[in-house]
């Protein structure tokens, strides 16, 4: 277990609370370890993350455009407003779309 990333479990589903208040090469390359046991639904928490820089979007993008192609489903959750349009920008929302914390309780099964 990363010290970056707390893990929590529900049935089909996983949220990784990424820790750190800063998301960059390493950091990204923690989550994508982390993610190696994938569930069906992952989701990614960044109410902590307050930075990303350009190589933690790069390698986030390449992560999350690589689960997708082998049939995970992932989501944002928690993400600022200043994070959400790069996400946009950088079209990481078609690939992990943002959720709410309310709608995610339909994936709890």
């Amino acid at each position: 277990m990363s010290d970056i990333i707390l893990r929590e479990e529900f049935g089909d589903v996983a949220i990784l609370h990424i820790t750190s208040t800063s998301v960059d090469a390493i950091s990204a390359a923690a989550i994508a370890a982390e993610c190696q046991e994938m569930r069906p639904v992952t989701v990614l928490d960044f109410s902590e993350v307050s930075f990303i820089n350009s190589a933690g979007i790069s390698a986030l993008l390449k992560f999350v455009v690589t689960a997708r192609k082998s049939g995970f489903k992932l989501f944002a959750m928690n993400v600022s407003p200043h994070h959400q349009k790069i996400f946009k920008m950088v079209e990481m929302s078609r690939f992990m779309p943002i959720i709410e914390a309310h709608d995610l309780a339909a994936y709890r099964c």
